[in-house]
């Protein structure tokens, strides 16, 4: 090979490295199809190049910090098929097909001993994955525990679906869905009330003791047997069936097909062999099977031409970029406006005025500009100083601008909106609201609940019925359970959920919630001094809005009574530190932190994940431990107890 030939090389296999850590890690800078691209063309030049063979993260799987696992048969990537050569590859593996849809996720191998989970393993590089098991056991999908006594492991994917994406992480530092999923599936310690958006659909298994013949049987047992949620299906298909199917979600004659019309992310159809004995006789080569593809729709993305760039301020206090374009259809939508994330994002893009541009609707749903295709040497969009509606100066909050000040009218306007999604008040938009903030009928969301139909009547094309409807739809919200009358107050980063997890944890009236301290609240799972410092800070800042909303009519309605805690371990918290040496007979493997919290749990008692003035014991696994915990426990005199002590107050476990 030419040392040109050998230089390209290495130029593609970096660039596909580092775009394919985008995609999985952060946000992507190409499209798709530019990235296939790259791919095909690196193996015409060096086919039996290893970044071929790499798939998913590929970069560092340490970089979470997580421990790794190998996998029982490797998670090889699909090759890409195009149009031309389908009948080709059909020929070979045929005559029967099974078709999935290709989800636009995270893959993930499950290991079950005897119909218990043992480890959910990420995809990784193919060979080795990262043990996410913590973060696993609470994505919808996942048992913890079959109806049968399994031993072998399951494949899917996990998603995050487009409207839970756009209603609780739109604002946050996820760009897309596949991204959302990425960041949550591979935190160290886990967020449960991220974990419990994320869902998992199966597509394949390896069970111990039984060889299947066809795909067909296998999603029988994955189903049937093993009762798990199947992605889409088609079984027993010959390949111009699968065109059909292809066509059907794509699209024909300028239609858009069903793949639009979908609540979460496909970017394709999976095609495999029915027949396991082909599947066998076909194999492997370097990490990609030949018995099946990857049969992928077109990119979605159009070019245009970058107008403007615009700031404006939005839930949370962000002041985001917003891409003005010159209009286009992208599938099969007129879209003019597209988000740009934040500055940093911009800044990577190195987007000038009058730039032509590619716009994609990432998951079909939002439009976004994906990178700069020709430069006009325009002028260069720079970031404000200050807030564009009140013209305080500007605060960088990791990758995004923030407005500092409390009485930002564009804050106002935040928090009217943040409020009226939350309560799910209806007929009351974007354009309504921003009119009658403009005219000073609303300020923040108390003025909601003095309003009266005759203030909306005079505003154009409001009228007395769309009025009077507005007004009982504000009413009728007047009575929010605690979880959603704190999220609504749109506190930076403390949704819905979280204040759930507060509420379970014991603070379940706002009462119990504005006493708590923020080492009350970082002790609590799912929380940490971090989170706990601006829901604390957050309900201070909010005092007053919070006594007017309650002097306007608001009612807090009570959480549903928990039910009284019993068992040897009733009415106490317990918090944990170090490895437990004794083995968990469930498992066959020394207890887990998370299976000792569920012991508390299961016999009445509550655990804690800090050592604070309200934990009543202090599990150490080594009693002489010198740690952070047993130093704070000692001070504070909180009882220490040895694992064999905590395993007597349970009765052995």
């Amino acid at each position: 090979m030419s040392k040109r030939k050998q230089d390209r090389v290495r130029e593609l296999e970096r660039a596909i490295r580092r775009h394919r850590e985008l995609y999985y890690n952060e946000t992507p800078e190409i499209s798709d199809a530019e990235f296939d691209a790259l791919e095909v063309e690196l193996r015409g030049l060096a086919p039996h190049s290893e970044v071929l063979s790499e798939v998913g993260f590929g970069v560092d799987l340490s970089i979470a910090g997580l421990p790794t696992k190998a996998h029982q048969i490797p998670m090889g990537s699909l090759e890409k098929i195009p149009e031309e050569r389908l009948d080709a590859w059909a020929e070979k593996t045929g005559p029967l097909f099974l078709v999935q849809e290709k989800l636009d996720g995270i893959s993930m191998e499950i290991e079950y001993v005897k119909g218990r989970i043992a480890d959910a393993i990420t995809r990784g590089d193919g060979l080795v994955g990262e043990v996410v098991t913590h973060n696993a056991i609470h994505f919808k999908h996942v048992k913890r525990e079959l109806e049968t006594p399994f031993t072998g492991s399951v494949r899917g994917e996990v998603i995050l679906r487009k409207s839970v994406f756009e209603e609780y992480f739109v604002g946050a530092d996820f760009a897309n869905p596949r991204n959302t999923v990425s960041g949550t599936v591979r935190k160290k310690h886990g967020d449960l009330s991220l974990n419990r958006h994320l869902e998992m659909r199966f597509y394949d298994v390896i069970a111990e003791g039984r060889d299947f013949e066809t795909e067909h049987e296998k999603m029988d047992f994955l189903q049937k047997d093993l009762c798990l949620e199947l992605a889409v299906t088609y079984r027993d298909r010959d390949i111009e069936s699968v065109r059909s199917i292809y066509h059907e979600y794509q699209g024909t004659d300028g239609k858009p097909g069903t793949r639009f019309k979908l609540d979460y992310e496909i970017d394709g159809l999976v095609v495999r062999a029915d027949s396991i004995a082909k599947q066998k006789e076909l194999g492997s080569v370097r990490n990609r099977p030949r018995f099946a593809t990857a049969y992928k729709f077109p990119s979605v993305g159009q070019e245009t031409v970058l107008r403007n760039v615009e700031w404006s301020l939005g839930i949370g206090s962000r002041v985001t970029p917003v891409a003005r374009l010159e209009p286009v259809q992208v599938g099969g939508v007129t879209v003019s406006n597209a988000t740009l994330h934040n500055a940093d994002y911009l800044a990577s893009l190195g987007l000038r005025m009058g730039d032509r541009v590619l716009v994609e609707r990432k998951g079909d749903v939002i439009p976004q500009v994906v990178r700069v295709v020709e430069s006009k040497g325009g002028r260069k969009p720079a970031p404000p100083r200050a807030c564009p509606t009140c013209a305080s100066q500007l605060e960088v909050s990791g990758k995004h601008l923030r407005c500092p000040n409390p009485d930002c009218p564009g804050k106002s306007y935040g928090d009217l909106m943040r409020w009226i999604r939350e309560m799910d008040i209806d007929s009351l938009g974007e354009k309504w609201v921003g009119i009658l903030t403009e005219k000073g009928i609303l300020v923040d969301p108390v003025d909601l609940y003095t309003l009266e139909p005759e203030d909306l009547v005079p505003l154009e094309r409001m009228g007395e019925t769309l009025a009077r409807k507005v007004v009982r739809n504000i009413q009728e919200s007047s009575r929010p359970p605690l979880d959603l009358f704190v999220a609504a107050l749109n506190i930076p980063e403390f949704s819905r959920q979280r204040a759930q997890l507060l509420i379970e944890s014991g603070y379940d009236t706002l009462k119990k919630l504005q006493k708590a301290t923020v080492e009350d609240l970082a002790a609590v799972k799912g929380f940490g001094e971090i989170l706990a410092e601006k829901a604390v800070g957050g309900l201070e800042a909010r005092h007053d809005i919070i006594e007017r909303l309650l002097g306007v009519g608001i009612r807090i309605q009570k959480p549903p009574k928990q039910p009284e805690r019993t068992g040897p371990l009733a009415g106490k918290t317990f918090c944990f530190t170090g490895a437990i040496q004794q083995v968990d007979p469930e498992s066959g493997k020394t207890f887990t932190r998370t299976r000792m919290e569920a012991l508390v749990k299961q016999h009445g008692g509550r655990p804690l994940k800090a050592v604070t003035a309200k934990l009543d014991y202090l599990v150490l696994a080594n009693p002489k431990s010198k740690s952070s915990k047993a130093e704070k426990a000692r001070k504070l005199g909180t009882r220490i107890l040895s694992e064999e002590e905590f395993f007597g107050m349970v009765g052995g476990g």
